[in-house]
């Protein structure tokens, strides 16, 4: 531990640090402190084992089912098929937002977001809906979350970070008013004013509560990363493989769909996974009873060897 002190203090110029021995120094030089040359390197750490979704978040932000802290952190990951849920949480809305965002666009709104605060933003390799949620259902309720709305292997996912309700309405107070007549003495949005309070934290003009749970966000974005491990094998996938014991039978891997053609004659088409099986990678082709599962016994830039599941027949395929 005295090794770490030493070293936070060069990072970080404490006060009061004294001279370094010269083990301190070697340790410092060897690359062994170089986990902590950076604030994000001392933060909490988040993975989702089944996604490969990773990202760190500050020490003053806590899961939501954590005790104790004013900024909560909310992760909430599904398939896309199981998706039942109220304010476009659906999975019909999820796979028309799967495709808007593939190329960029927007598309459909999910919760309750501000109009103001909608915009498209790349998360790793993919594109993400980000807004903020400032009220729903009634003109009572008021709420400050930002959200990250995105997918990846064919699951949604959505990070929430949730902001301090009283904090924020007592030190930004010119943003809300009262109604007595509905609410009572409660403290309500000015309406007429959220959007100017959106802009107020674009600018960096927040009171220093509102602007910690704003600006904390943007830092755990950018730290999101996935393990790639299922995209790389799907790139490969990408394209024609000829069968090579019958060079006139053909799969095709187009995207999200697997097409078989028999001398140059489709044979039907079906939408594909991937799946992260205990042994390795598998191809998870159509759905209900015609689905068909192979496990990616080989896949390099020239060749594909499946193992149709449970039958064992051993495919062999070249570009």
């Amino acid at each position: 531990m005295k090794k770490i002190a030493s070293s936070l203090c060069v990072l970080f110029l404490l006060t009061g640090c004294t001279q370094i021995s010269d083990e301190e120094k070697e340790f410092n030089d060897s690359g062994r402190a170089k986990a902590i040359e950076h604030e994000e390197d001392l933060w909490q750490y988040f993975m989702d084992e089944e996604t490969g979704l990773s990202f760190k978040y500050p020490n003053n932000v806590h899961m939501e089912d954590a005790q104790g802290g004013d900024i909560k952190l909310s992760v909430v990951v599904e398939p896309i098929a199981t998706l039942d849920d109220t304010m476009g949480y659906n999975s019909e809305t999820a796979k028309l937002n799967q495709i808007a965002l593939s190329s960029g666009a927007y598309g459909e709104n999910v919760d309750f977001p501000l109009e103001a605060s909608k915009e498209v933003v790349s998360v790793e390799n993919t594109y993400a809906q980000q807004f903020m949620v400032l009220g729903r259902f009634e003109v009572c309720d008021v709420t400050f979350e930002r959200k990250l709305y995105f997918f990846h292997n064919d699951n949604q996912i959505v990070i929430t970070l949730s902001g301090p309700r009283y904090a924020i309405v007592q030190s930004m107070s010119e943003y809300f008013t009262t109604d007595p007549e509905n609410c009572f003495e409660e403290t309500i949005w000015d309406f007429d004013k959220q959007a100017d309070f959106y802009l107020a934290l674009e600018n960096d003009q927040g009171s220093e509560v509102a602007q910690e749970w704003f600006d904390s966000f943007e830092r755990i974005k950018n730290t999101i990363e996935f393990d790639n491990a299922l995209d790389d094998v799907r790139s490969k996938l990408q394209g024609v493989w000829i069968d090579t014991e019958d060079e006139l039978s053909s799969v095709s891997f187009i995207d999200d769909y697997k097409l078989d053609s028999y001398d140059n004659e489709s044979q039907g088409s079906v939408p594909f996974l991937l799946e992260d099986a205990s042994d390795g990678p598998q191809i998870v082709a159509g759905e209900g009873d015609g689905k068909e599962v192979f496990a990616i016994i080989e896949i390099t830039e020239d060749s594909l060897k499946l193992l149709h599941l449970p039958r064992g027949n051993l495919l062999n395929y070249k570009r």
